[in-house]
């Protein structure tokens, strides 16, 4: 794969077959929103597309992972014992049950 690609949504509607020979050329391309990057398209074929989703979402699942310790370290969840952490989901469905 080669240099990164940048398209706006606006190229994205109006030039695709240029950002088709884009993904041909490099195999993927940042498509953005007013300068930002917002999304990025892969070239997939029948036979890895499958495994190039599950790959996505496994990246997506770890990114997910690596959030959820940053907060848990910042408020100090991460410092919690395992009867801390049952009280809290006790005290959750408790709470839940109550609801009207």
């Amino acid at each position: 794969m080669g240099s990164m690609n940048f398209v706006s949504f606006r190229e994205l509607r109006t030039s695709t077959g240029k950002i088709n020979d884009m993904l041909a050329d490099n195999g993927k391309v940042v498509v953005t929103s007013n300068g930002k990057p917002k999304a990025i398209m892969f070239q997939v074929n029948e036979t890895d597309f499958e495994e190039t989703l599950a790959i996505i979402n496994q990246i997506k699942l770890a990114r997910a992972i690596n959030n959820i310790r940053t907060v848990a370290g910042s408020n100090g969840a991460s410092e919690m014992t395992l009867d801390e952490i049952n009280a809290e989901i006790q005290a959750s469905r408790r709470e839940k049950r109550n609801r009207p």
